[in-house]
């Protein structure tokens, strides 16, 4: 599977020379102001985690989000800043302390090239997968979409049919069921075949990255050098899956979606493409790639 083709910027052109002072760093991180330290550090590794830019389409967009995200966090995590800030409102007054080296743009970088590790992945793995964030994050992505739970997968932070299918759908099940949310035609008329092709397509995925891990492995052995961490690789799995998978869907609802008549605004639902015709697809898309 080809690589995607890296964004014309770099690191560099996107760190800023000052840091955007003109935030509310608690409203930022999501946080009370009596925050623990603990809890201002779980909110910036979740926002980080999730606003990441290496995760993002727009580069430019995220590397902002994530700019005012690791200044929030280093008003917050430094017991001296956030005392100044708490006084005063200010947050620019926050960056030159006394007896303070800080400086930004080496933070910044810091903070862009750790933040996605395999450790900060699986703690906040462990923190938020059963939460109810996550919940919270399942049940407005369904109301989205309208219970596709094809687009749900590709928006829920670090899920996969194979380890939470069942687990979704009781979520989703007892939320229909208190009248939570409306019981929507694709998820709940979605066939098994539908559901069946799901869960290959993410074996597919699981396969692609087991072997991509691989190649990084046998690759830093020839340089005699470690590679950088398992969250890269679960950035760039992540990143492909959201796209091949968008394009594969808008692509067979193009084709296969019926045409509303002339005078009906009404949009009938769309029918399942033929397996032939589905195999037709997926062979044309995968040529398309190479």
């Amino acid at each position: 599977m080809p690589r995607r083709k890296a964004p014309d910027h770099n690191l560099e052109d996107l760190v800023d020379e000052e840091p955007p002072t003109s935030i509310d760093p608690y409203a930022v991180l999501e946080v009370a102001q009596d925050a623990t330290a603990d809890h201002i550090k779980s909110a910036y590794r979740k926002a980080a985690l999730k606003h990441h830019p290496d995760k993002a389409e727009d580069k430019e967009a995220a590397h902002a989000k994530f700019q005012e995200i690791a200044f929030a966090y280093a008003v917050l995590s430094d017991p001296r800043r956030r005392s100044r800030y708490d006084t005063t409102g200010r947050t620019e007054e926050t960056v030159d302390l006394e007896d303070d080296d800080f400086n930004w743009t080496d933070y910044y970088r810091a903070q862009y090239e750790g933040v996605v590790t395999e450790a900060s992945i699986e703690d906040f793995k462990n923190e938020y997968k059963g939460g109810e964030e996550e919940k919270k994050d399942l049940l407005e992505a369904y109301t989205k979409f309208k219970g596709r739970m094809g687009k749900i997968y590709q928006v829920i932070m670090l899920s996969n049919p194979l380890e939470d299918e069942e687990r979704f759908r009781a979520i989703i099940d007892a939320a229909i069921a208190e009248k939570a949310i409306e019981p929507e035609k694709n998820y709940t008329e979605e066939s098994e075949r539908s559901r069946e092709r799901r869960l290959e397509r993410a074996r597919k995925e699981k396969q692609e990255a087991l072997e991509e891990g691989d190649k990084i492995k046998r690759k830093a052995n020839k340089k005699n050098d470690a590679p950088d961490s398992l969250g890269d690789l679960a950035a760039m799995i992540q990143r492909r899956q959201r796209g091949r998978a968008s394009n594969f869907l808008d692509d067979l609802e193009a084709k296969y979606a019926p045409k509303p008549k002339k005078g009906n605004k009404r949009q009938t639902p769309m029918d399942e493409p033929p397996d032939e015709a589905f195999e037709r697809t997926a062979s044309r898309l995968k040529k398309g790639k190479k």
